[in-house]
């Protein structure tokens, strides 16, 4: 029994410490190898890039959007009332003061449309029936902008138009 606790000394299998040697060596090599890539994207070793001065951009501003609903408007063709449009409209301003002034002006801006389109065809050239869209838009940006006095009006989008 002695023999036995004595023992021969056997030797241990090497694998633990080897595959600990072999994922540190992989991993100085994986590590080394994007660390060398990084440097070369990045230009390591040469001057830095001289910095660029900030560009002050001013802030964008929100633009305001104030909602003319219903303005009829006669459909006229060689001095004959074809009927009645119903347009709903949208108006583009650039800040809170212009949008508070147009709305002061709103009643003065229905009426110069209604004083405008009582005597100009708000229909097309070929067909009377059909609105002139984009002539429309025109005219209601520069009326809106005539009365305010100033540019304010920067765009006019037509929500619903209904023809009766």
């Amino acid at each position: 029994m002695a023999d036995e606790d004595k023992g021969e000394d056997v030797p241990k299998s090497g694998g633990g410490k080897k595959l600990l040697i072999i994922g540190l060596l992989a991993g100085l090599i994986i590590g080394g190898g994007g660390a060398a890539g990084a440097l070369i994207m990045m230009g390591g070793g040469e001057h830095p890039p001289e910095p660029v001065p900030p560009v002050k951009e001013e802030p964008k501003k929100d633009p305001h959007f104030v909602k003319v609903e219903r303005v009829t408007l006669p459909v006229i063709h060689k001095n004959r009332i074809l009927g009645n449009a119903q347009i709903d409209f949208s108006l583009e301003v650039e800040d809170n003061d212009s949008k508070m002034a147009l709305i002061r002006d709103l009643p003065e801006i229905r009426d110069s449309l209604l004083r405008h389109y009582s005597v100009t065809p708000i229909g097309k050239e070929g067909n009377p029936r059909n609105i002139d869209y984009a002539g429309l838009k025109e005219t209601v940006k520069k009326l809106s902008n005539d009365v305010l006095k100033h540019d304010m009006v920067k765009r006019v989008m037509i929500v619903q138009a209904r023809y009766f």
